[in-house]
């Protein structure tokens, strides 16, 4: 893919967002996005209560070429805007505020994804972290499951590469 997302910035806060047009319905891509047995296939282990206030673990399994955990491998949050299948928010602990919007377009959607917080000098590996993962979203929804003991790094060292320049 090469939807490159973009930064805005308020203080210390940094908005990154993202644009996608994914050639599969709305109510699909809700399910990729809001259920613990899809979100496992693109982003993270989890565990979700799907309502507004809902508790919210998402553990990542990406690791480096050494076996170990990558990243910060455990987030907690709450569900803080739920309007299922076009909004979903989460606060969390170590990611700040991540929203997922979804609009029918077509025979397909566009998502539209942010990630809002203090980023701060790790703010190329935020922006090439969440490329990736929203290009995981898009082979998942094609049915290709990362394989998270050997994740495609090649991938996000390039696109770390392009948010460093």
């Amino acid at each position: 893919m090469t939807d490159y997302g973009s930064v805005s910035t308020t203080d210390d806060t940094c908005t990154l967002q993202f644009e996608r047009r994914l050639p599969h319905p709305v109510e699909r891509v809700w399910r990729a996005i809001s259920e613990p047995k899809h979100l496992i296939e693109w982003l993270a282990e989890a565990e979700i209560e799907p309502r507004p206030g809902g508790r919210v673990i998402l553990r990542w399994l990406g690791t480096d070429e050494h076996g170990r955990q990558t990243g910060h491998p455990l987030a907690h949050g709450v569900i803080s805007d739920y309007k299922p299948p076009h909004v979903l928010q989460f606060d969390t602990d170590v990611h700040g505020v991540l929203r997922w919007e979804l609009e029918g377009d077509g025979s397909g959607c566009l998502l539209l994804f942010s990630a809002t917080g203090d980023y701060g000098d790790q703010l190329t590996r935020v922006l090439a972290g969440w490329h990736a993962h929203l290009d995981f979203l898009a082979d998942s929804l094609e049915g290709r499951v990362v394989d998270w003991p050997h994740w495609p790094r090649t991938r996000w060292e390039a696109l770390h590469g392009y948010y460093s320049r």
